[in-house]
């Protein structure tokens, strides 16, 4: 149950890309002809190292091997990878890959490929990691609205928001307003962060990086400590 948890939390691609290199034997048999490159007709996901998957670790990993007339993957080798760990976990999963083997003049024939993998994680469970605690939850008790509370919500911390600029846009002038919703909890943590508006696009997982990041002095109504929703407009910019 766990690798399944972690393969469905890897979102990879993983794609055969021919390098135009047969063993040299099998060129100078075939002689001239159109080669038909492989294509992968069955694919196994690695699974996410747990180790490196726990500590929000993404990477990458190239596997380069032959495919045989049978369509079978031979002698695997990890030509390059992000971490150990990664090759390790590619060179399972593409050993168990099966082809539509490479023709030349309609006849098969051993081809080598290289196959590239990426071993990504999801956004939220990268901010679980960044912050040490679950971000996203599910509450099954009542949430207080700020405005009924006889004072507003006060933070304790808040970070500055520019730390959280997009680096994918950074030298660009790009900036935008974004508006959120978040419930703080009885620790004064923010938790389930949500997008409501936004003027500029790729933006998003900034903005609730950077509220996630607010922490709250506890809330407490009527003698409980309670969960609270509250909106904030912030700007992100550089």
């Amino acid at each position: 149950m766990k690798n399944k948890i972690l393969r469905a939390a890897t979102a990879l691609a993983a794609t055969a890309i021919l390098t135009g290199l047969s063993a040299k034997e099998e060129e100078e048999k075939e002689g001239d002809g159109e080669i038909i490159p492989p294509t992968a007709i069955y694919k196994i996901d690695p699974t996410h190292p747990p180790d490196l998957y726990a500590r929000g670790i993404e990477g990458e990993a190239i596997v380069v091997a032959y495919v045989d007339r049978l369509g079978n993957v031979l002698d695997p080798v990890v030509e390059h990878a992000s971490h150990e760990e990664f090759g390790l976990a590619a060179l399972l999963a593409a050993s168990e890959w099966i082809f539509e083997p490479a023709t030349k003049n309609g006849v098969p024939l051993l081809l080598k490929v290289k196959i590239p993998f990426e071993f990504k994680i999801a956004f939220e469970h990268k901010l679980n990691v960044e912050l040490g605690r679950e971000v996203f939850q599910k509450i099954d008790v009542p949430v207080i609205p700020s405005f009924e509370l006889e004072q507003a919500p006060l933070p304790s911390s808040v970070p500055a928001f520019a730390n959280f600029y997009p680096e994918e846009f950074k030298n660009t002038g790009k900036a935008s307003a974004v508006s959120l919703e978040f419930i703080i909890d009885p620790e004064g943590n923010v938790i389930n962060p949500r997008i409501i508006s936004i003027s500029t696009n790729g933006f998003e997982e900034a903005a609730i990086r950077a509220v996630s990041h607010i922490k709250y002095k506890p809330i407490r109504h009527e003698g409980q400590s309670v969960y609270v929703s509250l909106m904030m407009p912030i700007q992100l910019s550089q």
